[in-house]
């Protein structure tokens, strides 16, 4: 209900000109209200992750997104979205090391509006998968706030969530085993090779290797529609 509420607000923005009209048309993606019901096969799935200067969601900056699709269960390497974010000052933060980024890469990045509009015009009503996804949406909607005043719409999967479902029910308490569930874990357990770790296009695609193993394992529990695979 909260959503619905916001979503009507941002619309009524738009009607009134207040919104730039790229962002209305990202807004407007969430008319469909059929989107729950339709079969994981028709679903497109946004993988995404975000590289940051930190894990502070107050303080820290998103320096580079990466993202790939999954039609239903199929990664399509050619439905991807790469871009670095401009920042001209990282602080003292080692994160730009460990990403392998240089601080004139950074210099030449694009500006964080342009990097977060372009974000949105490729997700659109897609679905958005990430791995502890609470960070990297709570790092996106730091920047959407500051700039248009509204969250993202996107229905939200967390891979590290969905396996531990999957594999444990949803009672499985992981407070004595958090490393179990760690991307580095779960891409090993499920045979998944480590390539072009730490950096946002590299993990987005690792990580929708991983996704799209769990997709076919939550089929198989009988999950068939986006509606199971959200709430079951």
């Amino acid at each position: 209900m909260i959503r619905f509420i916001l979503h009507k607000n941002a619309e009524r923005r738009c009607k009134r000109g207040e919104l730039p009209s790229g962002i209305c048309g990202y807004i407007r993606c969430f008319d469909d209200s059929h989107l729950l019901s339709r079969p994981l096969d028709e679903v497109r799935f946004v993988v995404f992750d975000t590289e940051t200067t930190g894990f502070d969601t107050s303080n820290d900056v998103v320096i580079s997104i990466g993202a790939v699709a999954l039609d239903g269960f199929k990664i399509n390497v050619n439905d991807s979205f790469e871009v670095l974010i401009r920042r001209d000052s990282v602080g003292d933060s080692e994160a730009v090391t460990t990403h392998g980024l240089l601080l004139k890469d950074l210099h030449e990045g694009a500006e964080e509006k342009d990097a977060l509009n372009g974000f949105l015009a490729y997700t659109g009503d897609g679905v958005l998968v990430a791995q502890h996804a609470d960070y990297d949406v709570a790092m996106i909607n730091r920047m959407l706030r500051k700039r248009y005043g509204f969250d993202l719409f996107n229905q939200v999967i967390d891979t590290a969530s969905l396996a531990k479902r999957l594999e444990k029910g949803p009672y499985y308490n992981l407070a004595h085993k958090s490393g179990e569930y760690r991307l580095d874990t779960l891409l090993e357990r499920y045979g998944i090779r480590l390539y072009d770790r730490h950096t946002a296009a590299g993990d987005a695609y690792l990580t929708a290797q991983l996704f799209q193993m769990l997709l076919m394992k939550a089929e198989k529990s009988g999950i068939k529609t986006l509606r199971d695979l959200l709430l079951k």
